[in-house]
Parts: C-alpha cells; sequence; structure tokens
C-alpha cells in the first residue's frame, strides 16, 4: 500500500479516482485519454529473441507523462507486417507486457499502468491465439452458452498474456449483405445480438460490473477481480450495419422509432460492458463519435451504463468532414462522451485547446476519470504485472480447442439435402475439389493472425482425407475465388479427377484473406483491393454473385452425374441459386475458424447432426435487399415484376438429420409476464439439436407493426422419439412498441408464434 489515497484498496474507486485526479496535471490527463500508438510499433524483436522498447514509444509516453492505454501490442497480420520472426509467441507475452509496464510506472510521477488493449472479434488476433468462427457462423448456433464459454476462454487466454481489455464486435446488425463487415455480426436480429452481447460480456468480465451499484462506491477489496477476468470493448456503437447501399463507415438514415424499437435493446445489453467502440458511421447525419444523445443520454442516463466509450481507428480524425480544427473537433467529442482515443491525432492537441479555452477542463476531467476508474476496476493498480502463466497457458489452449471444435459445428447451416449426406464413410472414391477446399486461411475471417505450419494442415481436404481413411481421396483446386484469368486448364484438372469419383465434394464461397502484399490505410481496412479477397473490412460488394469461374467448376463437374455435396465457406450471404439446383447437398461454412475443416468432415459422415439456423434471412440475390425479416408489414406488393420479393430461405430456416415436430403451444398471460409452452419432439432416426424460435407479432397502434419479431429463443437436444416442454417467460415490455408520438405504448394483444404454431392473444387493460 502507498502513501497516497488513491493507493489504498480499502477506499471506494470513486474516492481513489478523486484523490488521483486531484494531483495530476494537465499534461498528465491528457496522456491518460490517448491510445495513440500502434502496439507493434513500441518494441523491436533481437536475434537474441529478448525485446527493447523503442524511441517511439518512449517519446510518446514522455509526452503523455505516462500512457493511458496501448492497442495491438501482440497484433500479428499483414497490416502490422508481424509475423513469427518478428512478433511474440504466447509464452513470451507475459515478459513484454511487464517490460512496457515497468517502463510507463516509471515514467508516471503517479505511478499510474496502462491498459492493454487487443483485438480479439474471434480471438485473439495474435500468434498462437485461436482462432473461432467469425460471429455470422456463431449466431447460427443460436448458443448464448456456448458463446459464453468460448469468451471465458478468450479471457483466460488473454489474461494469461497480460491484457486488460479485449475489442469483440457484438452491436452491429447484418441488414445489407453487401457490406464487408457482414461477418462480424451475430446476425440480422437486434434480440439474438443482444442476448450474444450478454454472453460475451458475462464471458469476459463476470460480475465486474453489475447495474445493481455502481462499481465506482465499491472497493477493489469488495469486487474481488479474479485473474480470468478482464474487461471487454463491444463494437460498434451504433447501426453500422444500416449504412445505406452496404458501403463500409457509410451514412445511416434511420428514424427515432426506428433506433428505439430496434437498437435500444441492443444497447441495453451492453450496459454492463467495461466500454463500446464508438462506430464510423453517422446516424441521420450526426457522427458517432459526436452524438452525445447517444452516448450521454441514451447510453449512460437512461441505461446506466458505467464504462468508457473508445473511439474506433482514427475515426476522430474523420470529424474533419464536420470541423474545420482538430481541438474543434477534440471538444465535441469528449463533450458526447468519447473517453479514450485510438491512433488519432485530434486527441493530441487537447493540451493546447484546453490553454486556449476551446475545451473545458471538466470534460476532458470527466473522461480521464473514467479512464482511471476503469484501470482501478481491473486492479492494475494492486497488481500491474503479470505472472509467468508456464504450463496454465498449454492447458487454456487445449481446452479452447475442444471449445472451438463444438462452437465450428454448431455454426454450420445445412441448406438442402436430397438423401446424400450423411455420406457414408467407406465411400471408395472422393473428390474435394474448389478454391476453399485445401486452404485453412479460408475458414478463418478478417481480424486473423499468421497461423503457425502445423495449423495449415486443418484444411477442409485434408480433414476430410483424415476421416476417410479408408477411401481415396483427391484434391484439385478447380478455380480460385475471384480470378478469372487462367482458370479453364484449372477446371479442366478439376473435372478429370472427379471423373470416377462415387461422391464430389465442391468448396465453394468468398474469401476474407489478407496477405502481405496488401496496401492498407491508416485504421488496416484493405485499400489495394486483393484478387481474391472479397470480405472483410472496407471490401463491399454491388453483387452477391459467387465470384470468378466458381459456377462454371460447379456445372462443368455435375455434368459427370456424380453426386454433389457443396460447401460453402463465405462471409456473407452468396447468390446460390444456380449452386442448390445443381447440388443434391448444400452445407453452409461461413467463416468457421481453425476447426472449420474437422467440423465439416465430422458433419458429412454424420458425426456431427447440422444444428446452425439461420441468423439471417438468406437473399435471392442483391437486387431484392432489404429481406430482412422484421420490416413493416405495410400494405405493398411484395414481389417485383421480374423475381419474387420473398428471401431464398427465411431467418431461423435450418436442416438436420433428423426431425422434430412442434405441437400444445400455450400461452398464459400475468399482469406483468406472459408465459409459452411448446412440446418439441424429435420425430426422426437420428440424435439431433433443435432451436426453438418465439416470434411476436404486436397488434393494434397508430404505426404500422413489423410483420414479426423474434422475442425469446433456446436450444435443445433431443434422442429419437424424445420429447420435452419448454416454457419461455417474456416481460411486459417486450410488448411495447413507439407510437407515433415517440413513446412507448403497449400494443393492444399479440400473435405469438412458434414453428407452425400460433395463438392470438388480447391484453387485459
Amino acid at each position: 500500500m502507498g502513501n497516497f489515497p488513491y493507493q489504498n484498496p480499502n477506499l471506494t474507486i470513486r474516492e481513489r479516482v478523486t484523490d488521483l485526479m486531484d494531483r495530476m496535471s494537465l499534461e498528465e490527463k491528457v496522456g491518460q485519454v490517448n491510445q495513440h500508438l500502434y502496439g507493434w510499433e513500441c518494441y523491436e524483436k533481437k536475434e537474441d529473441g529478448k525485446t527493447e522498447l523503442t524511441n517511439k514509444f518512449k517519446e510518446h509516453v514522455e509526452w503523455g507523462k505516462g500512457i493511458g492505454a496501448l492497442y495491438g501490442l501482440f497484433r500479428a497480420d499483414p497490416w502490422s507486417k508481424v509475423g513469427f520472426e518478428t512478433g511474440i509467441a504466447p509464452e513470451d507475452s507475459w515478459r513484454l507486457v511487464n517490460q512496457v509496464q515497468e517502463y510507463v510506472i516509471n515514467q508516471s510521477r503517479w505511478k499510474i499502468p496502462a491498459l492493454i488493449v487487443e483485438e480479439c472479434p474471434h480471438g485473439h488476433q495474435g500468434l498462437g491465439g485461436i482462432s473461432y468462427p467469425t460471429n455470422l457462423g456463431r449466431g447460427n448456433s443460436f448458443n448464448t452458452e456456448l458463446t459464453k464459454q468460448s469468451s471465458h476462454l478468450m479471457a483466460q487466454e488473454l489474461a494469461a498474456k497480460g491484457v486488460h481489455l479485449a475489442l469483440v464486435s457484438t452491436l452491429d446488425l447484418a441488414k445489407d449483405p453487401r457490406w464487408g463487415r457482414t461477418e462480424e455480426c451475430f446476425g440480422e436480429d437486434p434480440i439474438l445480438a443482444a442476448r450474444m452481447s450478454e454472453a460475451v460480456i458475462a464471458g469476459f468480465q463476470g460480475d465486474l460490473i453489475s447495474e445493481e451499484a455502481a462499481y465506482l462506491d465499491k472497493t477493489v477489496v469488495e469486487i474481488n477481480k479474479q485473474p480470468e477476468q478482464i474487461g471487454v470493448v463491444l463494437k460498434h456503437c451504433i447501426a453500422q450495419g444500416e449504412a445505406l447501399g452496404g458501403h463500409n463507415s457509410g451514412t445511416v438514415t434511420i428514424g427515432g422509432r426506428e433506433f428505439k424499437d430496434i437498437y435500444f435493446p441492443l444497447l441495453k445489453s451492453a450496459r454492463n460492458a467495461v466500454g463500446v467502440m464508438a462506430a464510423y458511421n453517422d446516424v441521420d447525419g450526426v457522427p458517432c463519435h459526436i452524438n452525445g444523445q447517444l452516448f450521454q443520454k441514451t447510453l449512460r442516463e437512461q441505461i446506466g451504463y458505467q464504462g468508457i466509450v473508445m473511439a474506433d481507428g482514427i475515426a476522430l480524425d474523420r470529424l474533419e468532414d464536420v470541423f474545420d480544427e482538430k481541438i474543434t473537433s477534440a471538444n465535441a467529442a469528449l463533450e458526447a462522451g468519447i473517453d479514450l482515443s485510438l491512433w488519432d491525432e485530434t486527441y493530441l492537441q487537447i493540451t493546447e485547446g484546453v490553454k486556449t479555452k476551446r475545451i473545458e477542463e471538466s470534460v476532458l476531467d470527466t473522461a480521464c476519470a473514467r479512464v482511471l476508474g476503469i484501470k482501478f476496476l481491473l486492479g492494475l493498480f494492486e497488481k500491474p504485472f503479470v505472472e509467468d502463466p508456464q504450463e496454465r497457458l498449454a492447458k487454456i489452449l487445449a481446452a479452447s480447442k475442444e471449445n472451438n471444435l463444438r462452437a465450428a459445428e454448431e455454426s454450420l447451416t445445412l441448406l438442402k439435402n436430397d438423401g446424400l449426406l450423411p455420406l457414408d464413410r467407406k465411400t471408395k472414391k472422393v473428390a474435394v475439389i474448389g478454391p476453399n477446399a485445401n486452404s485453412l486461411y479460408a475458414l478463418l475471417g478478417d481480424y486473423s493472425a499468421p497461423q503457425a505450419a502445423e495449423m495449415t494442415q486443418l484444411t477442409i481436404y485434408q480433414q476430410i482425407q483424415t476421416i476417410f481413411s479408408e477411401s481415396e481421396v483427391v484434391f484439385s483446386e478447380g478455380c480460385e475465388v475471384r480470378n478469372t484469368e487462367n482458370q479453364q486448364p484449372k477446371i479442366e484438372a478439376a473435372v478429370k479427377d472427379c471423373q470416377d469419383a462415387d461422391v464430389i465434394i465442391c468448396v465453394l464461397g468468398g474469401s476474407s484473406a489478407r496477405n502481405f502484399d496488401m496496401e492498407f490505410l491508416k485504421n488496416g481496412a484493405v485499400s489495394s483491393k486483393g484478387i481474391n479477397m472479397d470480405s472483410g473490412e472496407n471490401v463491399d460488394v454491388a453483387s452477391l454473385s459467387l465470384g470468378g469461374q466458381q459456377l462454371t467448376l460447379l456445372k462443368a463437374v455435375k455434368e459427370l452425374e456424380k453426386p454433389i455435396v457443396t460447401v460453402l465457406i463465405q462471409g456473407r450471404p452468396y447468390d446460390i441459386q444456380e449452386v442448390q439446383q445443381l447440388s443434391d447437398a448444400v452445407l453452409v461454412g461461413w467463416f468457421p475458424g481453425q476447426a472449420g475443416g474437422t467440423a465439416i468432415a465430422r458433419t458429412l459422415i454424420g458425426d456431427n447432426n447440422p444444428n446452425g439456423r439461420l441468423n439471417v434471412s438468406y437473399p435471392l440475390n442483391s437486387q431484392q435487399l432489404p429481406v430482412y425479416y422484421y420490416q413493416r408489414a405495410a400494405s405493398k406488393k411484395d414481389d417485383y415484376y421480374d423475381q419474387t420479393g420473398a428471401p431464398l430461405h427465411e431467418f431461423g430456416y435450418g436442416l438436420s438429420y433428423t426431425q422434430f415436430s412442434y405441437e400444445r403451444l400455450h400461452v398464459h398471460q400475468e399482469s406483468d409476464t406472459m408465459t409459452i409452452s411448446v412440446t418439441v419432439k424429435n420425430v426422426g432416426e437420428f440424435t439431433g439439436k433443435e432451436t426453438v424460435l418465439v416470434f411476436v407479432r404486436l397488434l393494434g397502434g397508430r404505426v404500422i407493426q413489423r410483420h414479426k419479431q423474434l422475442k425469446a429463443f433456446d436450444k435443445i437436444e433431443l434422442m429419437p422419439d424424445e420429447s420435452t416442454e419448454l416454457t419461455f417467460t417474456l416481460s411486459d415490455d417486450q410488448f411495447y412498441f413507439t407510437d407515433m408520438d415517440q413513446l412507448y405504448k403497449r400494443a393492444d394483444g399479440c400473435q405469438i408464434m412458434v414453428k407452425n404454431l400460433s395463438e392470438e392473444v388480447s391484453f387485459k387493460n
């Protein structure tokens, strides 16, 4: 225990923050709200394996009299240019963190530690990290408990490396699949995304923050943070998936009623997060980074959010669209509630702004106090250094790999099966073809680190080869994802390999795989389009057609009149109408992660019964967008002159190797709750998992209500001929909507829908 009150763990965090703030200079406070550096530029790895801190890092620490947060110390990818030769191995991470922390503390007059921040959209984007399915796949599982378990394992992995904050995408909705970051969304539905967000928070943080009491009014002793608990920063806040035309960082034109009914429940799910990240987009013309109504009024005052708000990468510099000077931008962002910068030059101007009285020091104090509060909450002042995890890290990674396989299996969604699946493992010859069949990087999605040599053996082709141990398994690329030049020889070679095959497994789709030859923007987004990278940040498309010569390949092997299974590896829905016509079975793998090849191989032979359900309405093509299911039930013609307006597959669609029946829907209304029960039975021949979805259509009101909205869901596993009764309890506020006067009102009644069953209810006044 130190000599000053802020060093006393028996005082409340609020008391400690107040005491420390009273001692700090203007420059020290500005240093705490800046996260200016790229972490990988802060060290150099020497020939003997030891690391040395760079002058760039030391100069910035001197400038800020310390440092607020350091992003991406362990980030490894083509943007950072960090690979195995220059990056940090997982087992050595703790040493570098301690080296950084020791320097920062020694240069800080008040011994203030730094927050170590890492990217973790589907696992840690660092060398040796576990790469899980991207969120679009994990959302298909509808399994919040599995998401919580995965998140807790990610937290343990990061904590062992010395990380304090994980940046995780949960708050975006996949409303337009043309958007390149669709893969980062848990789906199009706000309730699904909200429940997944809560699971992510619970997995990473446990009960670090609770709406029952302000964490500032507790002591660190009362909070009793455990080593595996780290903070999570949910991104992006908010409505980035609504951008016009599917353009990344584009403009959003939703109105107040849409925001309240769709995004407020999603925002509410972030109430206990240590942090949220502001979004690049505007909402109705107001950039999120200066939207005080969003952060100060809605998030903090109305929802009771207690954490910090972090800027997105260089987003504060983009406020030049609104302001002429960075000082003006900094003042507007601070007033709106942006507490911590990210890589920008804007927050470097705060000191000058305060001295010239263009920025009120009080808004800086508020932001600085929030950053310090989180540092106290996470126990940095008591335990700024991390211990050598030794064999504990290896155990965490081993447990994570097991969990990752289950996550990959539950992310797979079967869209078509004409009786071909599951395959006989004694099939004589299996031909595996397609651009995504023999590449691990094709399975990983954007924001992925370089993979060790032994990991690159986990491709779909190689795992099929392992599963079909008694069969002849051949591979041919067939074509590339997007490249159209010199593809005919590859197609001809694939057809030749398939001629005497008993079954053809064609692995098509898209790719988010970056390479080290690409060029990038200052925020890490791709700026030079890779010829075969058609998904990921800043990679938006106008057409949802499969790229390159993929359909040509599929048509060519179809002429052989062999059974065809098409596996789609993708970060967005593509136009797969012809794929379904040409294939006997279609399995969507999204980007299923490192265990994706194993999961797909096990599913093809029936060791895993596919149980994913679509978390997006699957469009025919881009010409009918939007097709998300909870649009308003206006009296309009849904079909077009030249095609149907209905999606190819509805939200919640997904096949299994077994079948389920639903019966005995019962609805019981009480004063402030509604209880819904339904009996589900496995009437097929395989044990299987079923996702049960409860939809509600509101009735009455002076506005046009939506066709329906998901309000609850559960996932069960049943053996053949086994049945179970499920009960769901909906609170009264789930039957409210925003009326034309912008006030929340309860509907006159509702229609409850579960699978093929429905019941209409009138509310008692």
